[in-house]
């Protein structure tokens, strides 16, 4: 079976899965999977599978998209439950690169992010607040929208599941990349992406988790002086959106990402 299907790991009871769906109703994908540690209500828009899944972002992506490749589909769609896809985004991502990402619009209007830049020499990860002219090439994709081919997904192992939330969609690009695979932005793709929705900005866990994967990500870069600006923008971030509070979470975070194995 060739196609697309949708993926969307959803936090528990989370609050925006009924209007992403039902934003996809009109784009007829192939199939939709939502991965959740509970089944979701009954009566909600496609009649999604449930995927039973635990842990974080990138386990339960793995999840999903490994019983869509079993199942036959050749391509997913990656998607956060806070999102909200517009008309003939589908359509759009599904080819023919390997790895293509819609532009995410702020809720209000604007551009949120149109892909990544990433330094590989600094490991800071920028968001790319630009309108794109037709397909751009990226460093990396958020995995807010981010469609892949699964045969791709399965060479590289899939997404990285010490990355309990934050940055696996960018070690996975950064995969792909050194498997000589580009990621692509699309704007004929448009999704709005509310943001945190999966996981609250502003709450200490966000912080924690941050400064974890932030820290393993750039330990597989090289470590070194990465790590200070890994914590300046971490501890900057943290401060904004957390509070001062969230300060000893995030550094605790980056004491965890150093012992990940």
């Amino acid at each position: 079976m060739s196609g697309l299907a949708v993926v969307i790991p959803a936090a528990p009871g989370s609050p925006w899965l009924d209007p992403c769906l039902a934003s996809l109703v009109v784009e007829e994908p192939d199939a939709v999977y939502v991965v959740s540690e509970e089944p979701p209500p009954a009566g909600l828009p496609l009649s999604p599978q449930h995927i039973s899944g635990r842990g974080g972002f990138a386990a339960r992506a793995n999840a999903a998209l490994a019983a869509a490749r079993s199942e036959g589909y050749a391509r997913a769609l990656l998607l956060n439950d806070d999102t909200e896809v517009r008309p003939g985004a589908v359509a759009a991502l599904s080819g023919p690169e390997p790895l293509l990402g819609a532009v995410l619009e702020h809720w209000d209007g604007g551009v949120q992010q149109a892909g990544l830049r990433v330094s590989r020499r600094s490991a800071r990860v920028r968001a790319i607040e630009e309108e794109p002219h037709g397909k751009q090439q990226v460093d990396a994709i958020g995995g807010a929208a981010l469609a892949l081919d699964l045969d791709l997904w399965s060479e590289l192992g899939g997404f990285d599941e010490r990355y309990a939330f934050y940055f696996e969609d960018v070690d996975f690009c950064l995969r792909a990349a050194a498997a000589g695979v580009d990621a692509w932005i699309t704007s004929q793709a448009r999704v709005r992406h509310r943001g945190g929705g999966t996981r609250s900005h502003r709450h200490p866990d966000a912080a924690y988790h941050l400064g974890r994967s932030h820290t393993l990500l750039a330990r597989e870069l090289g470590g070194a002086l990465r790590y200070g600006v890994v914590a300046g923008a971490g501890l900057a971030w943290t401060a904004r959106s957390v509070g001062v509070g969230g300060v000893p979470t995030f550094l605790r975070g980056m004491r965890d990402g150093l012992r990940i194995r």
